[in-house]
C-alpha cells in the first residue's frame, strides 16, 4: 500500500482546478526575473494554478512541484521542502526570481524529454451491502408466495455485467469489484481496498459505488448520483512525510488534492447522469448530482461516486429492477458513462 506522500507524488496533476494563462512578463518589472512562458518552454512543465489560494503546482513526467506566491520554497514530490527563491504575483501575472527559475530547470532537467500522456489505470467498481446485509429490500406476492426483492441483489447483477464489459473494452486496465458473490466485505475493507491500489506518474483511478434507493415516500422514483460536498476537507497527505514545515504545506496540498478530486468526481457524476438519460429515456425521473459525505466517497482518496440506481420502494420501478433487461439498460448508461470519462481523462489538455 502506498503512503500518502507517495500518492501525493504519483497520482494524476490537478487538471480539473481553474487555470489561468499569465503572458510574458511586463517591460520594466523586476528585470532580474523570468518569464512563465520562458519557463514552461525550457522545462516542458505543465502549470495548474489556484488564483483563489495563490499556490500552483507544477508538473512533469515524475516531478511534482508546489508553490505558494510570496513563499521562498516549493515541495518536491510531496515530501521534500526545496529553499527556492521567490515567487509573487502582480496584477495577474506570475514572477519568478533568477533564483527561483534556475531551481525549477534544474528540478525539471531540460533536456529530459516531454511528458506523456494521462492513463486511467484503475476502474474500482463496488456494489452495495452484501451476505448479512440486504440492503433495501422489497415483498410482493405472485401465486400466493412471497418473494423478496433486494438492493444487494440488484446491485451485484449490475456490478458483474459492468465490470465484464469494461474488462472487454478496456483489456490494459485493472477492473476491480469489492465482491463477486453474496458476501459483505466491510466498508472500511471496500476503501482500504481501493485506496491500496498502486498509482505511477500520471496514472489516476476512479471509485464507483453502486446502490439501490429507498424511501418513506412510496412515490419516490429515479435514478441519482452522489459526491462528497465541495467544503468537505480530509487528510490527503500525512503531514510527518513533509517535514518541518509541515503545518505550512499540509493544508495546502490537502486543498489542491479536495480540489482535483472533487472536479473528477462531479465530471463522472454528471456523464453518469447524461448517459441514464440517454439508456433510460426521459420517462425515468433524473434526481441529479447531489452532495454527501458517504463514507465511501468520504475515505477513498480518488474521483468517487455513489450511484442510486432506482427506488425499490416505488411501485412501478420495482417493477423494473425486477426484470434482467432493465438492469441490462443500466449498465449499459454506467458503462457508457464510464467510457466517457475514460476518454475525457486521457485526451485531457491542459489548455492556457
Amino acid at each position: 500500500m502506498s503512503t500518502a506522500a507517495e500518492r501525493f507524488s504519483s497520482s494524476i496533476p490537478l487538471r480539473g482546478m481553474v487555470l489561468l494563462l499569465f503572458l510574458l512578463l511586463p517591460m520594466g518589472v523586476y528585470a532580474d526575473s523570468v518569464s512563465l512562458e520562458d519557463l514552461l518552454i525550457r522545462t516542458g512543465a505543465t502549470l495548474h494554478w489556484d488564483p483563489w489560494r495563490s499556490t500552483g503546482r507544477l508538473s512533469r513526467d515524475d516531478t511534482v512541484l508546489v508553490f505558494r506566491a510570496g513563499d521562498p520554497w516549493m515541495v518536491l514530490n510531496g515530501e521534500k521542502l526545496i529553499v527556492s527563491g521567490t515567487i509573487i504575483e502582480e496584477q495577474g501575472t506570475l514572477i519568478f526570481s533568477r533564483e527561483a527559475a534556475q531551481t525549477i530547470i534544474k528540478l525539471f532537467d531540460a533536456d529530459s524529454e516531454l511528458p506523456g500522456s494521462y492513463n486511467l489505470t484503475t476502474i474500482l467498481i463496488d456494489p452495495g451491502h452484501g451476505g448479512r446485509d440486504s440492503g433495501a429490500r422489497r415483498n410482493w406476492p405472485v401465486d400466493g408466495v412471497s418473494y423478496t426483492l433486494m438492493e444487494k441483489d440488484i446491485v451485484l447483477e449490475i456490478a458483474l455485467r459492468l465490470a465484464e464489459n469494461l474488462r472487454e473494452r478496456f483489456p490494459d486496465k485493472n477492473v476491480i469489484l469489492t465482491r463477486n458473490r453474496d458476501v459483505y466485505p466491510t466498508l472500511e475493507d471496500r476503501v482500504t481496498l481501493a485506496n491500496g491500489v498502486e498509482l505511477k506518474s500520471r496514472e489516476g483511478m476512479i471509485y464507483l459505488s453502486i446502490h439501490a434507493n429507498a424511501s418513506l415516500n412510496p412515490d419516490a422514483e429515479g435514478y441519482e448520483v452522489w459526491y462528497l460536498p465541495r467544503d468537505y476537507r480530509r487528510t490527503l497527505v500525512d503531514e510527518g512525510s513533509l517535514g518541518g514545515s509541515s503545518n505550512s504545506i499540509a493544508p495546502i496540498v490537502n486543498a489542491l488534492w479536495e480540489e482535483e478530486f472533487t472536479h473528477e468526481s462531479v465530471r463522472l457524476a454528471d456523464m453518469i447522469l447524461k448517459e441514464f438519460g440517454n439508456v433510460l429515456g426521459p420517462d425515468i425521473p433524473n434526481r441529479g448530482r447531489r452532495e454527501e459525505s458517504w463514507f465511501v466517497v468520504r475515505n477513498a482518496r480518488m474521483a468517487s461516486v455513489l450511484v442510486e440506481v432506482g427506488f425499490v420502494t416505488q411501485d412501478s420501478e420495482s417493477g423494473r429492477l425486477r426484470r434482467p433487461e432493465y438492469l441490462s439498460r443500466i449498465t449499459e448508461g454506467l458503462y457508457n458513462g464510464v467510457v466517457d470519462f475514460v476518454n475525457y481523462f486521457e485526451s485531457k489538455e491542459i489548455r492556457f
